[in-house]
């Protein structure tokens, strides 16, 4: 296959007199146009060709042709269409040399293009995969749009004559890489995504099974165990320079993707200790672990030789490892993409509300300056987030502008198909990522007009709202606890009146379906801050009857075809994270006050608090009842995370204490303690009684039998609380209600823990 340059061969003979006039491919219903592609034509013209001729059907109802044509054919076959009256769309090779030239000239990358048109042809023309992207720009002119995949994302015009402006448009992406982890590929493509995608991945390859020999693994404490690897072993290193050699012979590569497993258990041993830097990284709280795989990754290039100077290794800087090294310089053949899953997911670097976030950009900075390439392998979804509205817009808008300065060479960002509730986040983020001086606003607007027809005029303002509220939250803990902060009950009546507006305007048909959509996704969020509201009141059971209706709301969305509006499936956001996060609390406290069970007492949400970072409170006995000292403050749990009350990351060990009245006729009778939730693991006292420890399940509810603890009147509740793992941003404590209930058995009654009680804390 020839490439682009030998196939651009020659300026027509005609070009230079052909007349100022716009090209036209239907006119009247009639097909005017016919494509031409090269006899053999690479996938991208491909694409190219079934793009403009499926869109150019649905617009017109009219299908155009599509021929191949031999470079020495070129000339008269444009001879031919000119007599004719026809108009030839040159695509890809099959083009003028002109093209070559215009995307040389501004020192084109993959993926840039040219859209040439005049009254004799049309030539779209690009390298890589940019033939799609000229075509994609073609089609957008015509008024095309996919905001979202699926048929109610598109918006396709319906016009009888198809008429494209002549033009000399000549475009280059602002980033070499741009690509979204999640959504539907097609769309991507089509809102010009695209370029080698970082192929950075969990763990080292070629490695035996921990079974086979465990000396490979990682030592914690004094037993090898199989999360992470000894990568001072030189064994490891034999067996992860074998498999690169290997792979490259398989023509794979060259590239090669490798780092820690996903997660913690790093080696302990006293040569891995001996890489490491003496640095901490205070947002994972532990010893932060990038020089011992950065002079790893140097030993793999090293020992690769002469023979693969091509190899490059590409690894994600992530978790205990996101710190810039201390020690070793990286080997310029490291490539890197920047994963701060460890900080606020919710603001832009520039956001005041947000110090986090100049640190995140330090990152960006220090990593740039010892890394050729680096790439950004960020969040762009609420992570852990079951589905409720979250708009960044903002957050774009100032992120990606500041990455290009930066020298970020590319995207491997992870969103969710959440698309009911991020519009048009998604949609913003391909458009900068290809031209990092877009006008967003201009975007924006054109989004409201296209995609809402005569709703337009609320659902911007309801866009704009959303938006907002998450740029002026100051809160930012992970997953959806801070959703009842982001939209107070003020702010969630404005978006109820602009959805009803967007409602009567909208009409019947398409517009309604979108407008519905997004009014969906506010349902959602409506329910679930209704179900967190009752569920810190202790009144499970109308906290049950929200669960019910955000089920509901959740399951049409997730039934939507052919495209689900709510990520569905095995990997679906919330059907795992209502599990994990929210779910059982509700479910469980609601089974604890019905069919029988007697609710005995509540805890209030506030309860008097201290941390305790050396971990000294059992010791010097915070548990005795009126232990007096130590400058307790009071503390929300259940309504509002230890993030957003001062405490932002804090990580190690924190204490609680209140009273709580227990009337006289539940003395005597079996009485259970159940807490809807800790992150991550608890003992509880009861009057100075130690009652039991929780199974170290973070947020998932556990119970104590507390019978002979309680007594009639005031109790002293205790609970020591450790949060050493980051589970989620700032969530540590007591994360749900604590009641006392006698069970519906009475003396007969099992606690229902559904894990075991843990034997030791902390």
């Amino acid at each position: 296959m020839y490439s682009l340059r030998y196939w651009l061969i020659g300026l027509l003979v005609f070009g230079s007199t052909c007349s100022t006039q716009a090209a036209t491919l239907v006119k009247d219903g009639k097909a005017i146009a016919f494509v031409v592609l090269p006899t053999t034509p690479d996938e991208h013209e491909k694409r190219a060709a079934r793009e403009l001729i499926d869109h150019v059907e649905k617009m017109s109802g009219v299908r155009l042709e599509s021929v191949t044509i031999d470079a020495k054919n070129l000339n008269s076959t444009l001879e031919q269409a000119k007599k004719d009256g026809k108009t030839p769309v040159l695509l890809g090779r099959a083009a003028v040399a002109k093209l070559d030239k215009a995307i040389a000239l501004k020192n084109g990358k993959s993926g840039s293009f040219t859209l040439q048109v005049n009254a004799d042809y049309l030539v779209a023309a690009g390298i890589g995969d940019g033939t799609c992207f000229a075509i994609a720009e073609l089609l957008e002119q015509q008024g095309v749009r996919w905001f979202m995949p699926g048929d109610l994302g598109t918006v396709i015009p319906e016009m009888k004559t198809i008429i494209v402006k002549e033009q000399e448009t000549t475009q280059i992406p602002s980033f070499a890489s741009r690509w979204f982890q999640m959504p539907d590929k097609d769309w991507q493509m089509r809102v010009r995504c695209g370029g080698v995608a970082f192929p950075g991945g969990h763990g080292l390859p070629g490695l035996p099974k921990f079974a086979a020999d465990p000396e490979l693994y990682a030592l914690v404490g004094d037993k090898r165990v199989a999360r992470q690897h000894c990568l001072s072993n030189p064994k490891v290193l034999d067996y992860v320079v074998k498999e690169v050699i290997a792979r490259r012979k398989k023509g794979l590569g060259p590239v090669i993707g490798m780092g820690p497993n996903d997660g913690r258990g790093f080696c302990e041993c006293e040569h891995c200790k001996k890489l490491d830097g003496g640095d901490f990284d205070p947002f994972s709280n532990e010893p932060s672990v990038t020089d011992r795989y950065i002079w790893f990754f140097n030993q793999v290039l090293e020992k690769l030789g002469p023979d693969h100077k091509d190899v490059k290794l590409a690894f994600y800087i992530y978790h205990s490892y996101m710190r810039p090294p201390v020690k070793w310089k990286p080997d310029p053949r490291i490539t890197g993409a920047l994963a701060p899953i460890a900080l606020d997911r919710v603001h832009g670097f520039s956001n005041p509300v947000a110090p986090e976030k100049s640190y995140a950009k330090w990152l960006y900075q220090e990593w740039g300056k010892i890394m050729p390439e680096l790439y950004d392998r960020g969040y762009w979804s609420n992570l852990a987030d079951p589905g409720f509205p979250f708009i960044i817009v903002h957050r774009l808008r100032d992120e990606i502008p500041v990455c290009h300065e930066l020298g970020v060479k590319g995207w491997r960002v992870e969103t969710f198909p959440n698309y009911a509730s991020t519009l048009p986040s998604n949609y913003i983020a391909a458009k900068l990522m290809w031209n990092h001086k877009a006008d967003v606003d201009a975007l924006l607007k054109d989004f409201a007009e296209k995609f809402f027809g005569p709703g337009a005029a609320f659902m911007g303002e309801y866009i704009r709202l959303m938006d907002t509220a998450l740029r002026d939250s100051p809160s930012c803990t992970g997953s959806a606890w801070d959703m009842p902060h982001h939209y107070p009950p003020a702010l969630r009546e404005q978006a109820r009146a602009l959805l009803a507006g967007a409602k009567r305007t909208a009409g019947k048909g398409i517009y309604e379906q979108r407008v519905q959509l997004i009014a969906d996704s506010f349902e959602m969020l409506e329910a679930f801050v209704a179900m967190l509201e009752s569920r810190t009141k202790c009144d499970f059971v109308t906290a049950q009857k929200e669960l019910d209706r955000l089920d509901a709301v959740a399951n049409k969305l997730m039934a939507m075809k052919p495209v689900p509006m709510l990520s569905a499936g095995r990997f679906s956001t919330y059907v795992n994270y209502m599990k994990r996060f929210f779910r059982p609390a509700t479910e469980q406290g609601n089974k604890r006050v019905t069919g029988g069970n007697v609710l005995a007492a509540t805890a209030k949400d506030e309860w008097e608090f201290l941390i305790d970072p050396p971990k000294v409170g059992e010791a010097i006995g915070l548990w005795k009842p009126g232990n007096k000292g130590g400058n307790w403050q009071t503390i929300k749990t259940s309504s509002s995370s230890w993030s957003n009350q001062g405490l932002r990351y804090y990580k190690g060990m924190a204490w609680y204490r209140q009273t709580i009245d227990v009337p006289k006729e539940f003395v005597g009778k079996r009485l259970f303690l159940w807490c809807g939730g800790v992150d991550e693991k608890a003992k509880v006292w009861v009057n100075g009684k130690a009652v039991g420890i929780s199974p170290g399940a973070a947020f998932y509810p556990f119970e104590v039998d507390a019978t002979e603890a309680v007594k009639a009147g005031k109790n002293e509740i205790v609970f020591a609380v450790v949060n050493d793992v980051v589970n989620e941003l700032g969530t540590g404590g007591i994360v749900a209600p604590v009641i006392l209930y006698a069970p519906v058995l009475g003396k007969d009654a099992k606690l229902e823990n559904l894990r075991p009680l843990a034997e030791t804390f902390p």
